[in-house]
């Protein structure tokens, strides 16, 4: 089967060399600088000239204008777009092996994703389909991943507003909410009001307190999950052993040995919902020996499922969070632990998303026996899994720092969770606001005469603003968004 790829003069070195070695794949680079600038009908025009015997598919550019269907009604040969990419041809002609039935009018990339869609979304069914449920407690709770279930500690710092926007803004991430209370906290009104305000909200709440009271009180107001029995006080709480509970050692030598020895115990007394969990160290403070706990206790309890919670890490270090808990919910797999607890604050902000994404990844790979790569999930945030090589085509001249020459207004621009805010400054006033900032740059200079070097520098910065939104990143103007790699001067 050969295969004829289409491209222009500046992509040419990258289909060749991503193609060089693959049999009956020939390349045709038309006289053309971009290929994406390309329409199908000059592209027919330019093969009509050629002898195409042998032929059985013809791959164009992705974003190439026009339906490529005119290709082959002319010709007789099958026609397709490619991808977007040249790096990611190989995808296309891999897919074709396997029999994608690529489009003649959108990007193969579509269709791509559409395929590891479809194969995902069906993996994940399985999964959920063929746990084995260790017990249910408002919800299932797995013996073993896949699936993994993701309970969020809630700040007791937080007022009723706060807690009901992080409840909106993370259900779809999160399974179980727990409450958490301070030492020393003793009002059993505000734990009821508050497990009720929770609940009021269609979610499943557990309670995190020191004190037994509030743990037994918290139970008989809607909580399903208590927030730990431990070596002190685990005989008071028979009162809520139909309750989940999960079990953490009080003391922090002998931890596994602790655990296993109280979740024997406790399962004797009569306690069946019962999620161990030996307390995972920070870094440098145990880290690697609290892992080691963890395999002891998994080894030792096979028929209990466990939880780690991983906010003693991801809090812990001054690292982007969302490496971290992949790497955190990968060992969490391995080691069969099926909960895992998190905590949403300054840095770790949105970490249930990264678990919930961790944990689709990672249940997949399990599923498939495989390291969690290339499985269609992933969270490459901010680097890229291949490096895009544009070779210089053109002789271009060497540009320095130069100052700017600003006309006699000027814009503040600043960013809230949804939107992109711009207020300008001059002899005329106005505010704009909108979710792309393409498109509040645009509205600007239609409404408002600025000078182009002004134009710049405002579509620089409000294409910072919309990025810095879309990370949830701080944004401040005219300072920059990223650390440099490599910079030694920006870790200071």
């Amino acid at each position: 089967m050969a295969i004829l790829l289409i491209t222009g003069r500046l992509a040419a070195p990258i289909v060749n060399e991503v193609v060089k070695n693959v049999p009956d794949v020939y390349v045709k680079v038309l006289d053309y600088p971009v290929a994406a600038l390309m329409s199908v009908k000059y592209i027919l025009e330019n093969l009509k000239k050629d002898n195409l015997t042998g032929i059985e598919t013809i791959i164009l550019p992705g974003l190439v204008f026009g339906d490529s269907n005119i290709i082959e009604r002319e010709l007789g040969i099958k026609t397709i777009k490619g991808t977007e990419n040249a790096w990611d041809i190989p995808l296309v002609l891999e897919g074709i092996k396997n029999g994608i039935n690529f489009s003649t009018s959108l990007p193969a990339d579509v269709i791509l994703q559409g395929e590891k869609t479809k194969r995902m979304m069906e993996e994940l069914k399985t999964i959920e389909e063929n746990q084995i449920v260790a017990f249910e407690s408002g919800i299932k709770i797995p013996l073993r991943p896949p699936p993994f279930k993701i309970f969020l500690e809630l700040d007791p710092k937080w007022g009723p507003n706060m807690i009901e926007n992080i409840v909106e803004r993370t259900r779809g991430n999160v399974d179980v909410y727990v409450l958490g209370f301070p030492v020393g906290h003793d009002n059993i009104d505000e734990v009821k009001s508050r497990i009720k305000m929770i609940r009021d909200l269609g979610v499943i709440v557990g309670i995190d307190s020191e004190s037994t009271k509030e743990l037994i009180e918290g139970v008989k107001a809607g909580a399903d999950f208590v927030f730990n029995a431990n070596e002190i006080n685990y005989q008071k709480l028979v009162e809520v052993k139909n309750a989940g509970l999960i079990v953490a050692p009080f003391s922090v030598k002998d931890r596994s040995e602790i655990t296993i020895g109280l979740a024997k115990k406790m399962r004797e007394m009569g306690f069946e919902k019962i999620i161990v969990d030996p307390v995972l160290s920070p870094p440098l403070q145990g880290l690697v020996s609290s892992i080691v706990d963890f395999s002891k206790v998994r080894n030792a309890l096979p028929d209990f499922p466990m939880m780690m919670g991983t906010l003693n890490v991801t809090e812990l270090i001054d690292a982007d969070s969302h490496g971290i808990n992949a790497l955190l919910l990968a060992i969490a797999g391995e080691l069969g632990i099926s909960s895992v607890l998190t905590m949403e604050k300054g840095k770790t902000r949105w970490s249930s998303w990264e678990l919930k994404e961790a944990s689709k990844m990672v249940g997949i790979s399990i599923l498939e026996k495989r390291p969690p790569k290339d499985v269609g999930i992933d969270l490459l945030l901010l680097k890229d899994k291949k490096k895009v090589i544009e070779k210089l085509q053109v002789d271009a001249i060497n540009v320095g720092h130069n100052e700017p020459n600003m006309d006699s207004g000027f814009a503040k621009i600043y960013k809230t969770e949804k939107e992109i805010i711009l207020s300008f400054y001059g002899k005329d006033k106005l505010a704009l606001k909108g979710k792309e900032a393409l498109s509040v740059g645009r509205e600007l200079v239609r409404r408002i005469k600025i000078t182009p070097e002004h134009a710049l520098y405002l579509g620089y910065e409000l294409a910072k603003a919309e990025i810095a939104r879309d990370l949830d990143k701080n944004y401040l103007q005219d300072k920059p968004l990223f650390r440099r790699i490599n910079d030694e001067n920006s870790g200071t």
